[in-house]
């Protein structure tokens, strides 16, 4: 009988853990989209045109703060699932990718719109794959 009074305690313990598997609402990833979009059009404007120094560390400090946010949202967010080590890599590139467009904000040297949407482009692929790779279960 001892045994039965304890897998009862043990089963009413596991019905009241926490459920890690919450899926990302739908308005987490249209703010997703929307971040992935507006860090794009930010960085590849400011490096395509001569915009003063300050503004351009103004940018970067904004752009960084944007990816910085969406890992600590995530790793405050109750009911989720502990980050993996492909997430944990992929956060932790996101902040260093945005030295390629820095190379053109922080030295007031424009770049040739071709250029200027590659440098863009990186940090945003690397935020976007971060994002998906939250939400993919």
């Amino acid at each position: 009988m001892g045994e039965n009074v304890n897998s009862a305690e043990q089963l009413r313990a596991v019905e009241g853990a926490p459920v890690l598997t919450h899926a990302a609402s739908s308005r987490e990833r249209a703010l997703g989209v929307l971040s992935a979009s507006v860090l794009f059009a930010v960085l590849a404007t400011a490096a395509a045109i001569e915009i003063p120094v300050a503004l351009g560390c103004v940018v970067l400090v904004l752009a960084l703060a944007l990816v910085l946010r969406w890992r600590w949202y995530h790793l405050r967010a109750p009911g989720r699932r502990p980050h993996t080590k492909a997430e944990e890599r992929v956060s932790f590139i996101g902040p260093a990718s945005l030295a390629i467009p820095a190379l053109g904000l922080l030295w007031n040297n424009p770049v040739a719109l071709p250029g200027a949407l590659v440098a863009a482009a990186v940090p945003t692929v690397v935020l976007a794959c971060y994002l998906a790779l939250r939400w993919r279960r």
